[in-house]
């Protein structure tokens, strides 16, 4: 399976070919930004890290999340597979 790095580099190259290919059919500087910067918030909103790490206090973004720290869902969702209950 394709780690987050490589579906990244690779969804920035797709988006420079699609940049490139739109810049030249249509000549049209102004297309071929408004493609690239849908692109970009598009990749954005897919590939972003873990939400729970930006729904702490803005001034914590900066240091480390601590490992044990986890949600509710997600002990949940970790309970719900456990096959030995």
């Amino acid at each position: 399976m394709m780690g987050r790095d490589e579906l990244l580099r690779r969804s920035l190259v797709a988006l420079a070919a699609a940049v490139v290919v739109t810049g030249v059919a249509t000549a049209s500087v102004r297309k071929a930004v408004a493609t690239y910067v849908f692109g970009i918030l598009a990749i954005a909103g897919v590939l972003l890290p873990d939400w729970e790490f930006f729904d702490r206090d803005f001034s914590q973004w900066l240091t480390p999340m601590p490992a044990s720290r986890r949600t509710a869902a997600a002990a949940a969702a970790e309970r719900e597979h456990d096959i030995w209950r």
